[in-house]
């Protein structure tokens, strides 16, 4: 198994955090729900930005971490929010 299939393996399994940054900041996207919304998570690697999308509208962050401090759904945190999402897709 490759360090990608661990890292895959590890946020399915446990909702890391850890796992989601290092993803999303090695080219992979990630569709979950939250509150019956759609999200979906990625990083434009030509503008370095990585973004959430929440029902078609944008948040984007220089980094992972700046996205986990500092996005929100209706007023709730991005760390709150995850623990409260299903995961979807990997993509």
């Amino acid at each position: 198994m490759n360090m990608h299939d661990k890292m895959a393996k590890e946020l399915f399994d446990n909702k890391s955090l850890k796992a989601l940054s290092y993803l999303i900041e090695h080219g992979r996207e990630l569709e979950f729900e939250y509150d019956k919304k759609i999200c979906f998570l990625s990083k434009d690697n030509s503008s370095g930005f990585v973004s959430i999308w929440i029902e078609k509208k944008e948040q984007y962050f220089d980094s992972m971490e700046q996205l986990i401090e500092k996005a929100e759904i209706n007023n709730v945190s991005f760390e709150k929010l995850w623990k409260e999402s299903e995961l979807n897709i990997l993509y």
